[in-house]
């Protein structure tokens, strides 16, 4: 047990002012030294000695106390004012003291025994070992770097279209959230570099969400995203995002007007430049009016992104794994893609030259394009064959290649069947086989 507490004189200096405002929030709660100590990982012999104003604590230990009593800040601004050398605390260099140790020990433990039971259950864990790696940076007086976290967001480049993106999803939104403390530190000539990532990692994230389906929630991040990079003030990387939402916006069945004005404004901000923004633009400028009827339109804009691949860096040509690429197969798709929904005669050949072109890894991409070839069959009057051609591709992609785009295209040809011959018996098990899967999102052609 914890013996009585004795008299502290908040007077005596500001260490004895935090003690006792620890002290009064505690009483408050109507909580014991043991009961605090136990919450937030230290020894209560720790806690009393901060309540008398022997010891300084730490800054973290003091956050969680102030939010454990509800303290409102309260606590946080009292240690602000035992800081006797004008620097914030995290500025300072580390202590070492029994009492940090013990701390760092403690949240080990809590961080260790996090990762069993998460195991166990069958979870992907590590908040614990993520707490403890923030609490161990403190302690080193680590200053988070822009580098380390422009790193991160070209890892996340190439994460955000590999299959199992579910995973991707929730780390993504950990280092999002982790970015936004770093960045506080953000000074002098780097900040440019910091306010470039966060815009980087905002558009990674609205794309993420709207692949795995979370459509409201990447509407509210691509607004985030626009935000973010206005703040840069860098025209090309304000249209790579205006570009990427036109992408995604068409394989979520929104206004297509809205598609064409995004694509608009990111083909605007590039200003003629061979980019990859640029080239994405008019790729969904030319989806979106092949669907709204205007055939030449669109190979207008297919024409002009064939004469922009021409000029783009032979980097973005050569990265095929990325969101930051423009190989030709994605000129190649978006072109087997407008014939396919425009009709045009030469669909099958386009559809063939894309097929052909891709490497045999990239199975999800390719598939896509098997799927205008079932839509074009189902167009041409062949529905069965066009319907069991959709449901064979299906069936042998694996579940976590099945993303947005995909969906798109197989709902596309549920979609193109007449509605007089939708009672065959091969269209309906096909449109089960969706509305089962959850895969029907089925756009408007």
């Amino acid at each position: 047990m914890s013996p009585a507490p004795r008299p502290v004189d908040p007077s005596a200096s500001p260490l004895h002012l935090l003690g006792v405002g620890l002290r009064r929030c505690r009483e408050q709660c109507g909580l014991t030294l043991e009961a605090v100590g136990a919450q937030v990982s230290v020894d209560w012999s720790h806690l009393a000695r901060w309540e008398r104003g022997e010891r300084h604590p730490p800054e973290d230990v003091v956050a969680r106390l102030d939010e454990v009593y509800g303290a409102g800040g309260f606590l946080v601004a009292l240690q602000a004012m035992t800081n006797t050398s004008g620097r914030p605390v995290r500025d300072q260099a580390p202590q070492w003291d029994g009492e940090r140790m013990d701390v760092l020990r403690r949240r080990l433990i809590g961080g260790v025994a996090a990762m069993g039971v998460a195991a166990v259950a069958g979870m992907p864990a590590l908040d614990g070992i993520s707490n403890l790696r923030g609490v161990v940076d403190s302690a080193l007086g680590n200053r988070p770097h822009v580098e380390d976290w422009e790193e991160t967001a070209w890892e996340y480049a190439y994460a955000v279209l590999a299959p199992s993106i579910m995973g991707v999803v929730r780390d993504l939104s950990a280092d999002v959230l982790g970015f936004q403390e770093a960045m506080t530190s953000a000074s002098g000539k780097e900040v440019s570099r910091w306010l470039r990532v966060n815009a980087q990692l905002s558009t990674l994230l609205a794309f993420a969400l709207g692949s795995i389906g979370q459509q409201r929630e990447s509407h509210h991040w691509w607004r985030v995203a626009a935000r973010a990079a206005e703040q840069t003030g860098e025209g090309e990387l304000l249209a790579a995002v205006y570009g990427h939402e036109a992408v995604q916006a068409l394989h979520e069945g929104r206004p297509l007007p809205l598609v064409v004005s995004r694509a608009t404004r990111a083909i605007e901000l590039t200003k003629g430049r061979a980019c990859r923004a640029a080239s994405a633009a008019y790729g969904a400028r030319a989806h979106a009016r092949v669907l709204l009827g205007d055939l030449a339109g669109a190979l207008a804009d297919l024409d002009e992104q064939a004469s922009l691949f021409e000029r783009m860096p032979a980097e973005v040509v050569a990265d095929a794994q990325s969101v930051n690429g423009w190989p030709q197969t994605r000129v190649l798709y978006c072109r087997s893609l407008v014939y396919t929904f425009g009709g045009h005669p030469d669909a099958a050949q386009m559809q063939m030259e894309a097929i052909t072109a891709y490497p045999g890894w990239q199975t999800r991409q390719k598939a896509q394009v098997e799927l205008h070839q079932a839509y074009t069959e189902v167009r041409s009057g062949h529905i069965e064959s066009g319907v069991e051609h959709a449901r064979s591709v299906l069936d042998t992609l694996p579940d976590d290649h099945v993303n947005r785009f995909v969906i798109h295209n197989a709902a596309a040809v549920a979609a193109a069947v007449p509605a007089v011959e939708r009672s065959r018996p091969p269209v309906i098990e096909y449109r089960e086989m969706l509305a089962l899967s959850r895969r029907l999102d089925a756009p408007h052609h």
